[in-house]
């Protein structure tokens, strides 16, 4: 617990705090940096914490880190590969939760429901300032997220609210609201501190789901 403790104050909040404050002053040496660490970091954090670490989680950071290195430059072709390995990590995301409950046939309903809002809210808000190349991706996109969210509540609701699975959900939903501020922000009006408090969103988002896995013993 003391190596977890150190670990988590002189490394993992350093970095957060670096990659903040890249973001409020706009430096992009310092962000393209410390936007390549966190997530390294945070999967060590991980490591260090979860009794046994599953792969899933470990797959679903590596895609993150790979989806933060392909928006450092905001090129269609950066924003497609970005799209694809954050779908990707929500897949793993689902599949990790998944792994440990099983007989979840009530999910389907719950998650299609829930998804069906979201995607209507996506359409309705958010695709029609995407480019047309981007439209499909994106939708497509949001609902495997909108699916990790559902997937989390339906969990946090079978399990008399087990804090692992409550956290989860927050982290899903705190992902929903960064990449929501991410499409605004890209697509639609800029502001001076979007790219800030979508990186402020997304860090407790991460950080969020890979503790709810560390508080279930690794889920």
């Amino acid at each position: 617990m003391e190596l977890i403790l150190l670990y988590t104050a002189f490394v993992y909040v350093p970095i957060v705090c670096m990659t903040l404050y890249a973001y409020a002053r706009r430096n992009r040496i310092l962000r393209d940096v410390f936007k390549s660490l966190l997530i390294p970091s945070l999967a060590v954090l991980y490591l260090l914490a979860a009794e046994r670490p599953a792969f899933w989680i470990l797959l679903a950071l590596l895609f993150g880190w790979m989806g933060d290195v392909f928006l450092l430059r905001r090129h269609h072709w950066n924003l497609g590969c970005g799209i694809l390995s954050f779908a990707l990590g929500h897949i793993c995301y689902i599949a990790g939760m998944l792994s440990t409950r099983p007989g979840l046939h009530l999910i389907a309903a719950a998650s299609v429901v829930w998804i069906g809002l979201c995607l209507l809210g996506v359409r309705r808000f958010l695709i029609p300032y995407a480019p047309k190349r981007l439209k499909l991706p994106s939708l497509c996109y949001a609902a495997l997220l909108s699916g990790t969210c559902a997937t989390a509540l339906y969990l946090a609701c079978t399990s008399r609210l087990h804090a692992a699975y409550v956290l989860a959900f927050f982290g899903a939903l705190l992902f929903m609201v960064s990449d929501g501020l991410l499409a605004y922000d890209m697509f639609g009006r800029k502001t001076r501190l979007g790219n800030f408090f979508v990186m402020m969103t997304y860090i407790l988002a991460q950080t969020a789901l890979a503790i709810g896995f560390v508080l279930h013993g690794g889920i």
